[in-house]
């Protein structure tokens, strides 16, 4: 309760006499003034009789005129004894300041502000109507909270199963969620009231008498027509009206529904389907805002519904696409090996005859075929990846040999660059030495093929506290600050001065960001544009024993 003290009294009862010299001031206006009040005004003597009452205040009491003049407060009232209000009242007539306090007055569900101010011979008490603005910030807070949930999910069907059941009973007894499944068939996706028993019951009542769209009332109106159906006060002649038979009639008029309301869910400009709002046992009477509420509740929930479904159809086409992936590579790999060993014959035949230009094509031959192979084995990788099932075997690596190792394969490929190695780990890390020697491939792959004016390329082991470290560095195109947050996506390819992009499909960088990310450890880059590019991969230690086994990790 808040204290607002003003004036010490407020001459409304009882007016004081007027110098004889001046002319006598006629009550009339006011008085005519407090009966045209959109406020409810009572005024009681010091004894807490009610001496005045305006029309209004008589439509809050729920009481005549004869019911509540000349009689105490607590005789008229007397379940008000402890009461906020009242507490308030006996203090502004003891203290004689004004008083305001804030109070809900179930039977018609509203909300007043009664300003209490003191009176000559009493009290007098203004209650002012706050109802709407009440509403808004109550519906406003649901609102908030109802968006949170259909944000925290593409599960839709999930996420209004959840906003049924807060709609229930902050906004509702009954809240029920619809879905439209075919032209003429309709599915109850989602239905809450406080007592599941009465829930339960309700779902089976659907499945016994489903939504009949022939009969163009109530939900059937909204999902034909994409209209709301408002119903601030359901009255029996309501009833009678829209019930399609006698029993469905009588059912309704035992669960005393107070007020519904039904609002579209609607997807471009297709009504999908539906939410209703009813009141029942708490007595409570739809307003405007409410139903302005609901209207907005229903379009943002329709909005989740169709970003579900967008992304539901974006994996669906994913998984089609890796499906293809998958077996296009394992279809190709066959004859691309097939293809190889045919070269490798000819290759041989051609140096046993010394025919040292046939020889030399077909070396650049198994080049592109070593090169296409390399690609399908990164395709399958790829849709490895996504699937979840690209296996890793749990092994004790030395780092520094197995860098040693991969080192000399590159070096062997080309003969303007000079690779260098620094450092060493003599702690073992662990896991899949094939996958991790993979890794170091492409990192060094890419700095022969990012650095073709450069002679030289740095490879750095370093051994911390808790984690092996290995960088790559070149000296060549480098990568734009803006693009860095790319380059371990897939398909992303660099770029070099000219714009002119290098040969490759982009994934190398992906899988081995992969690679490493799934071993426990983490693959950074910096560079610097025109001056080159340091890639480092960070690796936990496996000191003791690794288990000898391969499996599938996620």
């Amino acid at each position: 309760m808040s204290v607002d003290t003003t004036a010490d009294a407020l001459p409304l009862a009882g007016f004081q006499e007027h110098p004889a010299s001046l002319e006598p001031v006629s009550p009339v206006p006011i008085l005519d003034a407090i009966e045209l009040l959109a406020d409810g005004y009572y005024e009681m003597d010091t004894e807490f009789r009610y001496c005045r009452i305006n029309p209004v205040g008589l439509r809050i009491a729920g009481k005549t005129a004869d019911e509540i003049l000349g009689k105490h407060v607590l005789e008229v009232f007397p379940d008000i004894a402890e009461s906020a209000i009242h507490q308030a009242t006996v203090q502004v007539m003891e203290t004689r300041e004004a008083a305001s306090v804030e109070t809900y007055y179930p039977p018609h569900h509203r909300w007043y502000v009664n300003s209490i101010y003191p009176v000559t011979g009493g009290i007098a008490v203004f209650s002012h109507d706050i109802t709407e603005r009440k509403l808004l910030a109550h519906n406003l807070a649901f609102l908030a909270e109802a968006s949170k949930i259909l944000s925290s999910s593409l599960d839709y069907q999930h996420t209004l199963r959840t906003v049924a059941q807060l709609a229930v009973p902050r906004i509702a007894d009954w809240c029920a969620v619809d879905m439209r499944t075919g032209p003429r068939t309709v599915e109850l996706l989602a239905i809450a009231h406080v007592d599941p028993e009465k829930t339960r019951w309700a779902e089976e009542l659907r499945q016994r008498d489903p939504v009949d769209l022939e009969r163009p009332v109530g939900l059937a109106k909204v999902l034909l027509t994409g209209q709301p159906e408002f119903y601030p006060e359901i009255t029996d002649a309501l009833l009678v009206a829209t019930a399609k038979d006698e029993r469905t009639l009588e059912l309704a008029r035992s669960l005393g529904f107070s007020s519904a309301m039904i609002v579209p869910l609607v997807a471009h400009e297709t009504t999908i389907g539906a939410i209703t709002f009813v009141a029942a046992e708490s007595g409570r009477h739809y307003a405007a805002a409410d139903l302005r509420m609901a209207e907005e509740l229903a379009s943002r929930a329709a909005l989740a519904i169709q970003n579900s479904r967008l992304y539901g159809a974006s994996q669906q086409a994913v998984a089609v696409r890796d499906d293809f992936i998958s077996a296009a590579s394992h279809e190709l790999r066959t004859p691309v090996t097939s293809l190889k060993i045919y070269t490798q014959v000819l290759q041989r035949q051609a140096e046993r005859r010394g025919d040292e230009h046939t020889g030399g094509q077909l070396r650049k031959m198994q080049a592109q075929i070593d090169r296409l192979a390399v690609l399908i084995g990164d395709l399958l990788d790829v849709s490895k990846i996504e699937a979840g099932k690209l296996e890793l075997r749990h092994e004790l690596i030395d780092l520094r040999r197995l860098t040693d190792e991969v080192v000399e394969a590159i070096q062997a490929t080309t003969t303007k660059h000079q690779i260098v190695v620094e450092g060493t780990v003599s702690r073992p890390v662990v896991g899949d030495g094939e996958r991790l020697g993979q890794v170091l491939t492409n990192l060094l792959t890419n700095a022969v093929k990012y650095s073709p004016q450069a002679d030289r390329i740095g490879v750095r082991l370093v051994e911390t506290a808790g984690r092996a470290i290995v960088e790559v560095e070149d000296f060549g195109i480098g990568i734009e600050p803006e693009h860095l947050d790319q380059i371990f996506d897939r398909f992303y390819r660099v770029t070099s001065e000219d714009e002119k992009t290098f040969p490759g499909l982009g994934m190398g960088l992906y899988i081995s960001h992969e690679i490493v990310r799934r071993h426990g450890g983490m693959m950074e880059v910096t560079s610097v544009k025109g001056s080159g590019t340091v890639f480092r991969v960070t690796l936990p230690y496996g000191d003791g024993m690794a288990p000898d086994r391969s499996e599938g990790i996620q």
